[in-house]
């Protein structure tokens, strides 16, 4: 469901009428640790096989994303070969058992003036990673739209494809191959108005409706380098940095800096307003060291490293201290978050209950979506939920799980989300131990009229 959900899902006569809530405050973490699909990244080519040892090393370094480049400037004229093919699909195995996702990119050349491939070369390549890409989709977490001129930035082709009638057909392309649930992101704000002829941005409505719209993002490889970011702003600037305000709140921002331009000034209050403002996701750990060595001696760089993507703090909850077998258990919690955005791929919200004696366990799915989980906004939400008839009475402990919905990620916690408090653990299973508990006593009460029920698992 889209909208932050704050809701009572239980009748005047119920077991809340007769059982106690106990209310807790939790303490913020100032710890910057991985989370998935937010953070610095690092932009590594594609001319040889990744191994493992250097996706543990990213995870060591807290990225739990990489921006992938692979360079088909050998194949301008030709079909991807199959061994260079076999390589791409190896590097995304390594990333799956590494733990991390990946943000692919294709390029042809690394210098304006050299040459790109023609479309009907590019659309064919797009069909031989089909596979790939589709086989992998669950690690991915976004997708440069690349291809398309120097560096794969959307500029300076040599075949006529910043034209935004061709540029369109490359990026539905790439829209087609992938599920509904991602993003694929171009260089230039104006280039979106240009091929859907629309300067509006994205409306709470459209968002995540998994149309073509709503799932064109935007990069900027040149922030902080000059007034208009070394031309990412090519029409108004004002304008364009108004129009991402608010087409990054339902779509992922990323990208990168560069070698600033005639000593523009990085400023701390700049940098920090700035990826507020556009709601930063990710950007390049590796370049320009010029601007990011500016953020370590400034002293803010940490803050950065922490406020990428979604920081999402507990702030309260109130839970049910008892409760009957067959009946409702009772919680509302309340969630800030303190990053630059919110999270931008679909996300499962479970509470988890877990008899503390036996170990067996019961979930519930409650009707979240943390992609509305929004900047300087309380969420608050409050659900009653039933319990199983047959459940063993005792005391049960608190999760809340942030997991991947994706099948084959489910159960892993490296993907799965932590919260930012020091009195809140985050399991080995990947779930978010509040460090409270209920019990389930031999009580007589009234039955649960909930839609919302726990599930043995």
């Amino acid at each position: 469901m889209k909208k932050i959900l704050v809701a009572f899902f239980a009748l005047a006569i119920s077991a809340s009428c007769f059982a106690q809530m106990k209310g807790v405050a939790f303490k913020p973490s100032d710890e910057d640790f991985i989370n998935p699909e937010r953070g610095f990244v690092s932009q590594l080519d594609g001319r040889s096989a990744l191994d493992l040892n250097t996706i543990k090393g990213l995870r060591d370094a807290k990225e739990s994303m990489m921006w992938r480049h692979w360079s088909l400037r050998n194949f301008k004229d030709c079909d991807i070969p199959q061994d260079f093919l076999d390589m791409i699909a190896s590097d995304f195995d390594i990333c799956r058992q590494g733990g991390i996702k990946v943000i692919p990119r294709f390029s042809y050349c690394s210098r304006i003036g050299d040459s790109d491939a023609p479309l009907e070369i590019v659309l064919r390549h797009i069909e031989q990673l089909k596979p790939i890409l589709q086989a992998n989709a669950d690690i991915i977490a976004l997708m440069h739209t690349g291809f398309i001129g120097a560096w794969g930035e959307m500029h300076s082709s040599t075949n006529g494809l910043t034209e935004p009638d061709k540029m369109k057909v490359v990026v539905e392309a790439l829209l087609d191959i992938l599920p509904k649930e991602r993003c694929v992101q171009i260089r230039y704000p104006s280039d979106k108005w240009k091929m859907y002829r629309r300067e509006t941005p994205l409306t709470y409505e459209e968002a995540f409706s998994g149309s073509n719209l709503s799932r064109i993002a935007h990069h900027n490889d040149c922030f902080l380098a000059s007034p208009n970011d070394v031309g990412t702003y090519r029409t108004n600037i004002e304008t364009e940095k108004t129009y991402l305000n608010e087409e990054t709140k339902y779509t992922p921002m990323g990208g990168e800096t560069c070698n600033p331009r005639n000593n523009y000034p990085i400023l701390r209050k700049k940098t920090l307003h700035e990826m507020e403002r556009m709601h930063w996701d990710y950007i390049n750990s590796r370049y320009s060291r010029q601007i990011i060595n500016q953020w370590i001696d400034g002293g803010y760089y940490d803050e950065i490293s922490k406020r990428l993507g979604y920081r999402l703090v507990l702030d309260s909850a109130e839970y049910q201290e008892e409760a009957v077998p067959g009946g409702a258990f009772k919680i509302n919690m309340c969630i800030k978050n303190v990053g630059f955005s919110s999270p931008f791929n679909p996300r499962m919200c479970e509470l988890i209950i877990r008899n503390k004696k036996s170990g067996e366990s019961y979930k519930a799915l409650l009707p979240e979506d943390p992609r509305f989980w929004f900047v300087d906004k309380d969420i608050d939400f409050t659900y009653e939920i039933g319990l199983p008839e047959k459940m063993a009475y005792g005391e049960y402990e608190i999760f809340l799980n942030l997991a991947d919905p994706c099948e084959k990620l489910y159960n892993r916690p490296e993907y799965s989300i932590r919260l930012a408090n020091s009195d809140v653990t985050f399991t080995k299973e990947g779930y978010n131990d509040l460090g409270v508990s209920f019990n389930v006593v031999k009580k007589k009460g009234p039955k649960h009229n909930s839609f919302l029920k726990f599930h043995k698992f």
